[in-house]
């Protein structure tokens, strides 16, 4: 070698020295990189699908998704994560293990870990664990080959440095060829585009200069028909904006990351762009359409009653306040419009949910139809509907949409050849008489709307504070109700009922009354209904029952006259499957005699329970019991049940004894109703009398027996016990 070619020579080794070592470094390091990044992508998608379906199932079990450990692991289960080792761990807020998959993979992992959410709270979160291990393998036998042949391009290069030139532009060109394989292999899209600038020298467009085929894939095409064209036509004007604003970012070397929906189709894409050159712009596409209609109707679910597709509780909740906020910013009011469907159960109960739920939608279509686009609609559950309406002026007033809504359920709805008739209660609160914030226009509204059910229904009414104040009674009544018997602050009293032809006490009705500790006495009225309502009549009856019949016992032990004792019973307690054993049980208890105990039921009580209970009611007169009918001719009266249940007592309502001296036709009543109780057998009392005229009307009317204030207002424990010792004496 001469000292002229030493320097060529040392020179040439040394470019193939950097050659081999670049080549050695290069592919196993863009291989790599590009595989991780790519990994990168797949586990973030994967986690981002398993956590909304997870999030799915916190949503509709938010109280008890921790324990459903098996539906959870099922669902890790069927997570897709091609075939490479990897743990998906579901833990709650406490970070506690959920939920499990997979087995735990190497020290090496790569991981993505996402927030679990309900109602915008964070419950949990979900980990995925994806080993490098295969990549680190594969890239391991790239770098060994990569090694290797730089080694031997080394060695050939520095005995035949020509040679070795010509072998090392050869194993470019293969190289080359690898990354082509691998950029047309992936499962991204990639496209790389052309800055393209101005007479300015300011940025004007993009062009694609080339596309892999997976790209060319998700644009439906061959490739050929974009290479060359505008990558803004592609893309859309959004990508066009998004990117004019953020060039120089890229020419930093930084990456943008974005979602964006193609022109003129439904496919989503997560884009990421970067610059690999100055005046070149690089695309990776990972196609999330799937994902991304998952995310939507996850959505719609957390937000859409799914039976009607109208908007559930949450999004009406948001609607409203955004109203309310509107309202007073605007200086405007607004109407909140409760609506129940009357007597719907009977609909459930009679013809089964499937037609109900049929009945539902059509309702919610034609309720649609009468609100405008920038009002809310809403279904809250069940029978439930409720509408906010916006800018009330002359033109639009609440009482006019109102009537239009009660109106258009009027009309009859066919539903599998079921032609159903029902009508609709609609209760109306307006913003800021009424309230000023969501649960205060919404309370007042179905206050109102109750309202409208009590005055008949099918019809609508407005909130007044004299409904407020009502409500707020009620509530206190239910909730003393549930401490009142365990208090001991209901007590008996007993009115006497007198034998109309000899004077003497036949029999005395149990009334119960509530002494509240701080509201005094609260009259029947305001607590029976709401018993009956709540259930409550059902231990309370059965107390009523209990006190009833001790007292008989003792009264009948010291010897005081043997009358009747007659107890009111509910209906609630009558569709009890056991209310015979129950009272069976009591007279066992007490030792007290059946056939001093009658039991006083309704006309509303017979009718509802005809094909029910009530016949084992009645099968308890076997035992001595007697059965009486309470408020006869104020109900549902038929004279089926009157002629075929053995009644023994039909008590005459004081609507018709009141006026009986003055009105023909409560007189006609009364007649009538004594003169059948005496032809079918059945003895008669009369309620409510208080004059002597007219007890004796119903005297010469042939009426049993009388109970009112003439004679005797009800009466405490104490005072009855002391007539009833005077009626003994009076007797001897």
């Amino acid at each position: 070698m001469t000292k002229s070619s030493r320097p060529i020579h040392q020179l040439t080794l040394f470019l193939v020295l950097g050659v081999s070592v670049l080549i050695a470094v290069l592919i196993p390091s863009a291989f790599f990189l590009m595989s991780y990044q790519g990994m990168q992508s797949s586990l973030k998608s994967e986690t981002e699908l398993t956590a909304n379906s997870v999030n799915s199932i916190v949503h509709s079990n938010q109280k008890t998704w921790r324990f459903e450990e098996l539906r959870l692991s099922e669902l890790l289960e069927r997570a897709s994560h091609d075939k490479v080792p990897q743990t998906v761990l579901i833990r709650d807020s406490e970070n506690e293990i959920v939920a499990k998959s997979g087995a735990i993979p190497p020290s090496l992992t790569i991981s993505n870990v996402l927030n679990i959410y309900d109602a915008g709270t964070i419950v949990g979160k979900i980990e995925v664990y994806r080993s490098l291990l295969p990549l680190l393998k594969s890239t391991t036998m790239v770098a060994f080959g990569s090694i290797s042949f730089g080694a031997i391009l080394f060695f050939f290069f520095r005995e035949l440095p020509l040679r070795t030139i010509k072998k090392a532009f050869q194993t470019i060109a293969e190289s080359e060829k690898k990354y082509h394989s691998l950029y047309e292999t992936m499962r991204e899209g990639m496209a790389l585009h052309r800055v393209n600038y101005g007479e300015n020298g300011e940025f004007s467009s993009l062009t694609v200069i080339d596309i892999n085929p997976s790209c060319a894939a998700m644009f439906a095409s061959n490739g050929q028909q974009i290479v060359g064209g505008s990558s803004f036509l592609l893309f859309g004007d959004v990508f066009k904006e998004f990117l004019s604003e953020r060039l120089m970012i890229l020419e930093r070397g930084e990456t943008l990351l974005f979602d964006l929906q193609l022109p003129g189709t439904d496919s989503f894409f997560n884009i990421q762009v970067f610059s690999p050159a100055k005046g070149l712009v690089a695309t990776l596409l990972e196609d999330i359409t799937e994902s991304r209609k998952s995310e939507q109707q996850i959505q719609k679910m957390a937000y859409f009653d799914t039976l009607t597709d109208l908007p559930n509780r949450a999004l009406f909740y948001d609607r409203i306040n955004q109203a309310i906020a509107n309202a007073s910013r605007d200086n405007s009011s607004l109407a909140v419009l409760f609506l129940d469907l009357d007597h719907f159960k009977n609909i459930n109960d009679t013809l089964g949910h499937s037609i109900g739920d049929e009945l539902l939608v059509e309702v919610a279509q034609r309720l649609n139809k009468h609100i405008r686009t920038s009002d809310t609609l809403a279904r809250l559950g069940g029978d439930e509907f409720v509408v906010v309406i916006t800018r009330l002026g002359e033109q639009l007033n609440a009482t006019s949409v109102a009537q239009k809504l009660v109106d258009s359920i009027q009309r009859p709805f066919t539903i599998k050849e079921n032609e159903l008739h029902i009508t609709a209660s609609v209760g109306i609160s307006l913003f800021p008489n009424d309230g000023t914030d969501a649960e205060t226009l919404i309370r007042h509204a179905d206050m109102a709307m109750y309202s409208s059910k009590e005055s008949g229904r099918n019809a609508f009414n407005f909130f007044s504070p004299i409904m407020n104040q009502k409500a707020i009674t009620r509530m206190e009544n239910e909730l003393g109700l549930h401490y009142a018997l365990e208090r001991e602050e209901f007590f008996l009293e007993y009115q006497p009922i007198i034998c109309a032809s000899t004077g003497t006490i036949a029999a005395a009705e149990a009334l119960v009354r509530w002494n509240h500790p701080t509201r005094g006495r609260i009259p029947p009225i305001d607590f029976i209904t709401l018993a009956e309502e709540t259930g409550m009549i059902l231990p309370l009856g059965e107390w009523v029952l209990r006190s009833v019949c001790r007292t008989m016992k003792l009264w009948n032990d010291a010897g005081l006259p043997r009358i009747r004792y007659c107890v009111n019973v509910s209906s609630r307690q009558i569709e009890q499957q056991n209310f015979p054993e129950t009272v069976r049980a009591v007279l066992q208890e007490t030792g007290a005699n059946a056939s001093q105990l009658e039991i006083e039921l309704t006309e509303s009580c017979l009718v509802s329970n005809i094909e029910k209970n009530i016949l084992d009611v009645f099968g308890m007169r076997k035992w001595g019991i007697t059965i009486a009918i309470d408020d006869f001719g104020t109900g549902y009266s038929s004279l089926s049940y009157i002629k075929t249940l053995p009644i023994d007592h039909i008590k005459i309502d004081r609507a018709f004894v009141t006026d009986i001296c003055t009105n023909v036709q409560d007189q006609a009543i009364v007649e009538a109703i004594i003169t059948m109780s005496q032809k079918l057998g059945i003895n008669n009392i009369a309620e409510g009398v208080e004059t002597r005229e007219q007890l004796e009307f119903l005297q010469a009317q042939g009426c049993s027996e009388i109970q009112g204030y003439y004679y005797h207002r009800p009466l405490s424990v104490e005072e009855f016990e002391k007539l009833l010792r005077i009626e003994t004496t009076r007797l001897d």
